[in-house]
């Protein structure tokens, strides 16, 4: 598993906090706790941010040693969360989920898998539910391998998303928040500099 090596470091190779677009977002339409989803659950940041605020957590994440982070994490917080050391579409769904989270982890998907993945997750919310989700774009120094100004991690992205592509797969949701921007990295590695997509989005049908 490729992430292994960032994970399985002592400290946190990535951010301990939250995203915080995630967070002004829950904050500004008052979502309440309820069952979330993480995709793609890295060493936890996220899932450990929505458990302390009440939420009923579930982090799928296929490397052992993220899981392993998020696990130590949770303990010494005496938090319950569900940790799935599993790929996404390989998780049995057996109840739907409120709020769903997957913070630059669609990316890490091969095309085919992604279409699977994004009909997934539209399966798996309640009518009502909201998705977080980020994703790099093709704006993204990575992208054209401007190695000078990308992440260490560039090489791993799978799908680097077009212009308005995340928005397209969710066409169907009640849009609320929606950008395309350029954000400069200082937290891991080299500072670098990331093209990326967000949206926040609320299911109003099946």
């Amino acid at each position: 598993m490729k992430f292994d090596d960032f994970y399985g470091r002592k400290e946190n190779y990535f951010s301990t906090q939250q995203s915080d677009g995630m967070q002004a977002m829950i904050e500004k339409y008052n979502v309440k706790p309820s069952k979330a989803l993480d995709i793609g659950a890295g060493e936890g940041r996220n899932s450990i941010y929505l458990s302390k605020l009440g939420f009923n957590v579930v982090a799928v994440e296929p490397s052992i040693e993220g899981c392993n982070k998020i696990n130590e994490s949770a303990e010494k917080l005496n938090l319950d969360i569900d940790i799935q050391n599993k790929d996404f579409l390989s998780l049995e769904i057996n109840e739907k989920f409120d709020f769903i989270l997957a913070s630059t982890s669609l990316d890490h998907m091969e095309d085919e898998y992604l279409q699977e993945a994004i009909k997934k997750i539209k399966d798996s919310l309640n009518i009502g539910g909201y998705i977080y989700i980020v994703v790099f774009t093709e704006k993204d120094p990575g992208f054209v391998r401007d190695i000078k100004n990308a992440s260490e991690c560039a090489l791993f992205i799978k799908h680097y998303f077009k212009e308005n592509e995340l928005k397209s797969y969710f066409n169907d949701f009640e849009i609320i928040y929606y950008n395309e921007y350029m954000k400069e990295d200082t937290t891991h590695g080299k500072p670098h500099y990331h093209g990326k997509a967000k949206i926040f989005a609320r299911k109003i049908k099946e």
